[in-house]
């Protein structure tokens, strides 16, 4: 391998292992994927490798953070990237990669995590993430999924749009483990576009739906108590501005058309079309709920 460093023999990570990617970056919205995989290490869980920080990132644009304590320097707390072996009690062994998205080396990081899963005997990929969307916090979130095996796409939650977009380097490996011969699954979480802090229904998604694709347990109750916080907390910022409850109106009507027209068969129901000039703008929606929380806070 050109950069991962292993740390730990390979021969008994058990049988089936599933390579897990959860990276934060720009598909990280809410940090739902990167709190997923903080929930997954809380499970019985050991450092396999790492990759070397000076390699993969630009720490002019993601610097090191340093804790100064009445003038006294602290310690250098620089990105990682990590690979982890979660043993649950039941499913598969589970090769969580997790940690910062590399600036640098994408195609390198992605030959190395297939060698080793050649080397444990991994075939098979799932990634955790979450992106911003037209969807009201008053609504469940929406889970979509990408991956070269229709049938559990087509079950779990295909993506019907086309589109190009630029790719984060967990799309990208991605799609590379997927012309490697590994069998993909990306779940991805749409939040509200204008939350700027963490999302927990998000991470709780995803986790539920990860334990039901591969029997892995995790514990859910503690993000229940989590959801129902964040929940009242938008509902109160939301009400506090008659724009804001407007647009989380239209968000609405938006996200109930889009469900009806999943349900509908061919082309009977009738939906409610908003156009792109009425859907609120996250800077301007985000910008408001914002001012009002932390008028909240102070």
């Amino acid at each position: 391998m050109d950069l991962l460093r292993i740390e730990r023999s390979l021969d008994d990570i058990g049988t089936d292992p599933v390579l897990v990617v959860a990276l934060d970056g720009w598909t990280d919205a809410g940090e739902g994927g990167s709190a997923a995989a903080a929930a997954l290490l809380e499970l019985p869980s050991e450092r396999i490798g790492e990759f070397p920080s000076d390699q993969l990132y630009d720490y002019r644009d993601r610097r090191p953070q340093l804790a100064i304590d009445r003038g006294v320097l602290g310690r250098l707390d620089w990105p990682e990237l990590a690979v982890d072996l979660v043993s649950a009690p039941a499913g598969p062994p589970l090769l969580l990669v997790h940690g910062a998205e590399p600036d640098l080396a994408w195609r390198t990081c992605a030959s190395d995590l297939l060698e080793l899963a050649t080397a444990v005997g991994a075939d098979r990929y799932v990634g955790l993430g979450s992106v911003p969307g037209p969807i009201p916090h008053t609504r469940p979130v929406d889970l979509i999924c990408t991956g070269n095996d229709a049938e559990v796409i087509d079950r779990l939650g295909r993506a019907h749009e086309q589109v190009v977009v630029p790719a984060s380097c967990q799309v990208a490996w991605e799609a590379l483990f997927d012309a490697a011969g590994l069998t993909t699954l990306g779940l991805w979480v749409r939040i509200p576009h204008y939350v700027a802090g963490d999302y927990p229904e998000a991470t709780r998604a995803l986790l539920e739906r990860l334990s039901s694709h591969l029997g892995t347990p995790v514990d859910l109750d503690p993000f229940d108590a989590l959801v129902a916080e964040n929940r009242s907390k938008l509902d109160v910022a939301a009400s506090s501005s008659e724009e804001v409850s407007e647009h989380v109106k239209q968000l609405e009507r938006l996200y109930d058309a889009e469900q009806e027209a999943e349900q509908a068969v061919s082309g009977m129901g009738q939906g409610v079309a908003l156009s792109e000039a009425e859907v609120p703008s996250p800077d301007e929606l985000g910008a408001e709920i914002e001012r009002f929380l932390r008028g909240r806070a102070d």
